[in-house]
């Protein structure tokens, strides 16, 4: 298999690789630290860290340890789903989400971070435990090139996988969300995972999806193809209105539930709109 990396604008990635870095250690919410154990207290220790179950107990005064966790697991969450095989142009979502699953794939693992993955359509076709090893890497990014070579896929559901996220009580994790959803069936569910985690939310789109206009009036969606009437001005105005509030109250729940949400469709710059994201979070100290 050709190297992913080949995918990438290496001085482009250095740039935004560099970036996540800072924004791991300093910008993405969550404790940050872990429970180390106790020890007896010493003078000038803070009386707020005291365990007073363990100092009842032994009639000493003791206090509870933590260290800072310096390593962010890093989660993936991949749509794989057949609506990622559209494209209005030349460029299909699916091809616009290997190039934004590549570049933050490869940047955390160049942060050293430990990364983990689910893929999935209407079921969850794949799950890869957090793990830091550059082969582990590999067969992510391996399988993720199996399921998209798939020709017949089934339509996805996110729902399902973010209750068995749920379920598993995922904590102190970046999740990152890749997906062309536009539901969120369980609001709550999201809300339980974004407080425990710092979750992401990448939308991805392709133009025509929001604006009906394209390079082609015929167009490639599930190996078929249609043909979508775009000459009745009203309708099409009808539907980029209605598309644009579907869109904003998406991006304003996600937000509302402690999740952060970026929009990204086969016309833009992935590199800056990923390094402005960042950027962004990292000035405004999220």
């Amino acid at each position: 298999m050709k190297h992913p990396f080949h995918l990438l604008d290496l001085v482009a990635f250095k740039k935004v690789s560099s970036l996540l870095a800072g924004n791991y250690k300093t910008s993405f919410h969550g404790s940050g630290v872990e429970f180390a154990g106790i020890r007896e207290y010493s003078l000038g220790d803070d009386t707020w860290d005291i365990d007073w179950k363990a100092s009842a107990r032994t009639g000493k005064i003791y206090i509870k340890k933590y260290e800072e966790d310096r390593e962010r697991k890093v989660l993936f969450v991949v749509d794989t789903g057949s609506s990622m095989q559209f494209g209005s142009g030349d460029k299909t979502k699916e091809e616009t989400l290997k190039e934004v699953f590549s570049l933050l794939l490869f940047s955390s693992t160049d942060n050293n971070d430990p990364n983990g993955a689910y893929f999935f359509t209407n079921i969850i076709q794949k799950i890869h435990k957090i793990e830091k090893d550059v082969w582990h890497i590999q067969k992510i990014y391996e399988d993720f090139e199996i399921l998209l070579s798939q020709k017949e896929r089934a339509e996805s559901l996110l729902s399902p996988v973010i209750e068995n996220l749920c379920e598993k009580r995922i904590k102190n994790h970046l999740i990152f969300i890749l997906s062309d959803s536009l539901e969120l069936s369980k609001e709550s569910q999201f809300r339980s995972l974004a407080e425990q985690n710092d979750c992401i939310f990448i939308h991805i789109s392709d133009t025509f999806e929001n604006t009906l206009m394209g390079e082609n009036m015929h167009i490639i969606a599930q190996n078929k193809n249609i043909f979508i009437d775009t000459e009745n001005e009203k309708k099409r105005e009808q539907y980029i209105q209605e598309r644009s509030i579907e869109i904003e109250n998406f991006r304003h729940t996600i937000t509302k539930l402690g999740g952060s949400y970026l929009a990204l469709d086969e016309s833009k710059n992935i590199y800056e709109e990923l390094f402005l994201f960042f950027k962004k979070r990292q000035n405004a100290g999220l």
